[in-house]
C-alpha cells in the first residue's frame, strides 16, 4: 500500500516570480521493475514486465489497476510496443533488436525505472 504525504512548496524570488513548485506526484517512488518472463525471446515474442509505480499516480486509496497515462518500455535503445499496461505489470512485443544481451527500462512520467537483462535470441 501505498502513502501520500501532501506537501506544498514554492520557490519565490525577491521580486515575487515563482520559479518552482511541487505537484502531488513528487511523492511517487519512480517506477520499479522487478522481473522480466521469459528472459529472453525472439522479435515479436511478448513478454510481461512486473514490478510496482508503472502508472505514476498518487494513491487514490482504491486498487484501481488501470493508468490514466502510460510510458515507453526500451529494449536497450529500441523502444517497444506495449500491449497492455498496469501499476504493476506490463505485456510488451520484443522489438526489432540486435541479438544479444540489451537492458529493458520502463519509462514513464520523465522517469525510468532499473535496468533488466534480457536476450534477444
Amino acid at each position: 500500500m501505498r502513502t501520500l504525504r501532501a506537501l506544498a512548496m514554492a520557490v519565490i524570488t525577491a521580486g515575487g516570480a515563482l520559479i518552482g513548485a511541487c505537484t502531488a506526484n513528487d511523492d511517487v517512488p519512480a517506477p520499479s521493475a522487478g522481473a522480466i518472463t521469459p528472459d529472453h525471446g525472439a522479435v515479436g515474442t511478448v513478454v510481461s514486465v512486473t514490478g510496482a509505480y508503472f502508472c505514476q499516480r498518487p494513491d487514490n486509496g482504491q486498487d484501481d489497476p488501470t493508468c490514466m497515462s502510460t510510458g515507453d518500455v526500451v529494449f536497450g535503445e529500441t523502444p517497444a510496443t506495449p500491449t497492455t499496461w498496469a501499476d504493476d505489470a506490463i505485456m510488451v512485443e520484443v522489438p526489432a533488436a540486435t541479438p544479444g544481451e540489451v537492458r529493458v527500462t520502463v519509462e514513464v512520467a520523465g522517469r525510468n525505472s532499473n535496468q533488466l537483462g534480457f536476450t534477444v535470441e
